[in-house]
């Protein structure tokens, strides 16, 4: 008997493993077998246009009084100067004052036009700061092989590399077969305004897109667990939604030498420890599934064959997922408190305490659903929850077999070889969120690699990252 049952479990054991290592060989790749054409060696006044960009401090604050708006006009008339064929054949519109609005009027209008996105504006420098900078924030210094400056990365590669493929191809007669929309908001860093009116603007006119394309990921080699030293192009198909709530606690207060049994901090506290103390479910959302689907195939053998048998090994790949702070964002919706604020003198006990906590929602996760959640972890009718400023629910997603992706996918094959490619889902947030009724096909990608300083010291992007988007949407554009 003992005997038939080990041979029972052996026989079990054995057909795992054999399923496990069947699919594991037999997990497909999704990428795309493209030759890459050759790109040209970006000429000095390419690279000039884009430097001489950086100079201006087209600057979004959260304080709205320090907008300078000479800034943002410069700007646009260094535009209008610096590529006349784009002015001269494209109409261009001023939108909310100082967004803009391209329309290049295709060949046929049976076919839905394309729409490319790029903001103006940058993040501020941070006070105290300007003198840890290796080169002068606002100068576009060329030096190490690298563009430095505020804005090269985030996000005026995009917007130039654009303006400079469609003044390059206006020189040499080409005209577009659908038409093609370059939408350039001025707020993104902070309200997108911008970027919301021209949304509107465009289902005004009913126009529907068959891509829109933003900023969002990008190319690396450096991020992704067993690919290093591989280029993988990380193309967005949907972006996590974010809520702002408010925790509340109104208690009793006095003098610091006769302290009650708990206060508004002790009470305010314990929830926010409480939120902190539980994660949400972890979960794949539909990018994260292409990812796998698409990146899985090209890894090592272990990652690969984990990748194959989500259904044995998902518990196991959550776990690695958990262990970066990225990883952990991509599989649920993450929880932080940014703001506590409660007292006003060391020996006053507070009435008030109040403490905000930022939240980002996995597509699949609904904010009523989370403030719901968010109340009955808290489990304290002392602890008052409102939603603090705004909510932004999760976008949809972007399919990788629908035309807005493949077009992307195709584009980033032809300029950049031995390059990988995956859906990704894009943690943070960009305008092209506000274009959903313009387009079900939203991709959000920057053609750069690996850039430094996001929002930080020393932003900077590679010579070889420009180079790469003038291929990238001189593909593009000429295809479409």
């Amino acid at each position: 008997m003992l005997r038939r049952i080990l041979v029972f479990l052996l026989f079990v054991v054995l057909a795992l493993i054999s399923v496990i290592l069947i699919r594991t060989f037999i997990f497909p790749s999704r990428q795309l077998q493209l030759a890459a054409k050759a790109s040209p060696m970006v000429s000095p006044e390419a690279l000039d246009h884009f430097v001489n960009s950086i100079s201006f401090k087209t600057i979004s604050y959260a304080d709205s009084s320090k907008f300078d708006s000479a800034e943002f006009i410069g700007f646009r008339n260094y535009l209008a100067e610096t590529y006349p064929l784009v002015h001269a054949h494209l109409n261009r519109e001023i939108v909310k004052g100082y967004s803009l609005l391209f329309t290049w009027q295709g060949k046929r209008k049976d076919i839905n036009p394309i729409v490319l996105m790029a903001h103006q504006d940058v993040v501020p420098i941070e006070e105290g700061t300007e003198k840890i900078w290796t080169t002068d924030p606002f100068k576009g210094i060329v030096k190490d092989e690298f563009v430095w400056g505020r804005g090269t990365a985030d996000d005026k590669i995009n917007l130039i590399a654009i303006m400079e493929t469609v003044e390059k191809l206006l020189k040499n007669g080409f005209q577009p077969e659908r038409t093609i929309y370059l939408a350039f908001g001025h707020d993104e860093e902070t309200y997108g305004s911008g970027a919301i009116e021209i949304a509107a603007l465009l289902v005004s006119r009913k126009v529907k897109a068959d891509l829109v394309l933003d900023e969002g990921g990008l190319i690396t080699r450096e991020k992704i667990p067993g690919m290093e030293g591989k280029s993988v192009a990380l193309l967005g198909t949907s972006e996590k939604g974010a809520m702002s709530l408010e925790l509340m606690v109104e208690q009793p207060g006095g003098h610091s030498a006769m302290p009650a049994e708990e206060t508004a901090i002790d009470i305010l506290a314990r929830a926010v420890s409480k939120l902190r103390g539980e994660k949400f479910e972890a979960r794949f959302s539909l990018s994260t599934e292409g990812f796998i689907e698409y990146l899985g195939p090209e890894m090592p053998f272990v990652q690969k064959m984990a990748f194959a048998n989500l259904w044995l090994f998902r518990p196991t790949v959550n776990n690695l997922y958990e262990k970066s702070r990225e990883g952990n964002a991509m599989i649920r919706t993450t929880l932080a408190p940014t703001i506590f604020q409660s007292g006003i003198k060391d020996n006053v006990v507070p009435t008030l305490a109040t403490a905000t906590v930022n939240l980002r929602l996995l597509p699949g996760d609904s904010s009523s659903a989370i403030v719901q959640e968010v109340v009955r972890r808290i489990n304290d009718d002392r602890v008052k929850v409102n939603i603090k400023s705004f909510v932004r629910e999760a976008t949809s997603v972007t399919l990788p077999e629908s035309f807005g992706f493949r077009k992307v996918d195709s584009a980033i094959h032809l300029a950049h070889a031995d390059i990988l490619s995956a859906p990704f889902m894009m943690i943070a947030a960009t305008d092209s969120r506000y274009f959903q009724g313009v387009s079900h096909n939203i991709i959000k990608f920057s053609p750069m690699v690996d850039p430094i300083g996001f929002h930080g010291i020393d932003e900077r992007v590679s010579l070889e990252s420009y180079q790469i988007a003038l291929m990238f949407f001189e593909q593009l554009i000429s295809g479409s």
